[in-house]
């Protein structure tokens, strides 16, 4: 029997989606932080697209040092499910098959790329903040055996490494 994969987002009726498999990371930091990625398009865990026979792990290792300037260790895989989008810059619909794992900071080297600020933010501003469905639901899956005290007046946990919000 196959097993099922969640889905966040809506289908569009009639649109054929490109499968776009991924690897991302739940970065835990001082605190009960989680690393998170500020762009000018939202907050998005450390992550991306596989290239060519990577496998996810070796992408969101990559990634999170690619985005983020973090060396990361893989700690464990918290599961698989599909985020649909469309991404206007190359006018595709995709779907996003995110592989997510909880993961260790090793190091921090450098910054990352100029468009990602790297934020240090408690899980339940991730889960009230993060823009993919996926990932507010990867971010519920590592700390499912912690309560979250919800989101009032949680804007004062973050904190900026490397720049400035957006």
């Amino acid at each position: 029997m196959t097993p099922t994969i969640l889905q966040f987002g809506e289908a569009v009726t009639g649109i054929e989606y490109a499968l776009r498999p991924g690897g991302y990371s739940i970065v835990k930091g001082p605190g009960g932080t989680i690393a998170v990625a500020s762009t000018s398009r939202g907050y998005f865990l450390p992550g991306g697209g596989q290239n060519g026979d990577e496998s996810p792990e070796a992408a969101a290792v990559r990634e999170a040092t690619e985005e983020c300037g973090l060396r990361i260790r893989i700690l464990r895989c918290l599961g698989v499910a599909d985020e649909l989008v469309y991404a206007l810059d190359e006018e595709t619909y995709f779907r996003k098959r995110c592989t997510f794992f909880t993961a260790e900071l090793v190091r921090q080297e450098g910054c990352g790329e100029a468009d990602h600020h790297l934020v240090w933010i408690t899980a339940d501003v991730a889960r009230a903040q993060l823009e993919h469905g996926s990932q507010r639901w990867a971010v519920a899956e590592a700390f499912a055996d912690l309560p979250l005290s919800g989101t009032g007046g949680a804007k004062s946990s973050m904190h900026v490494e490397n720049g400035s919000s957006s």
